[in-house]
């Protein structure tokens, strides 16, 4: 994140997704800053990050999943609630453990993926 002439700039999350067990709904999600040249934000770590589904569709809505303290990689369980659909990965980064003070220093979405009802057992 930087400062120019008292604008704030987030940086952009790349965030991956992928199904360590689908009957059990079980994701691993990872993140990182989106590397721009000559910028130094590729190694950037940060503190905390709050992780969300997103429901896609007419009204796409976020769904808080978890708080996940300075990795950049977690592991998730779906609730079994959540309805068969196309969903994403919302990841939320904070540079300093006080998120709730509204300084968001980086956003990110995953690729779509799908959620079925019928997963194997």
């Amino acid at each position: 994140m930087r400062d120019r002439a008292g604008v704030t700039e987030r940086s952009s999350l790349r965030v991956t997704v992928d199904f360590r067990d689908s009957a059990h709904r079980s994701l691993g999600v990872g993140w990182s800053v989106e590397a721009v040249p000559n910028s130094g934000d590729a190694a950037r770590k940060f503190e905390s990050a709050r992780i969300f589904l997103v429901a896609l569709g007419s009204r796409p809505c976020r769904t808080y999943l978890g708080l996940v303290d300075w990795q950049d990689r977690t592991s998730i369980q779906l609730p079994e609630s959540v309805p068969a659909g196309a969903y994403a990965i919302d990841v939320d980064a904070y540079g300093s453990a006080s998120w709730g003070d509204g300084r968001l220093d980086a956003r990110g979405r995953s690729a779509s993926f799908t959620v079925d009802l019928d997963a194997p057992e």
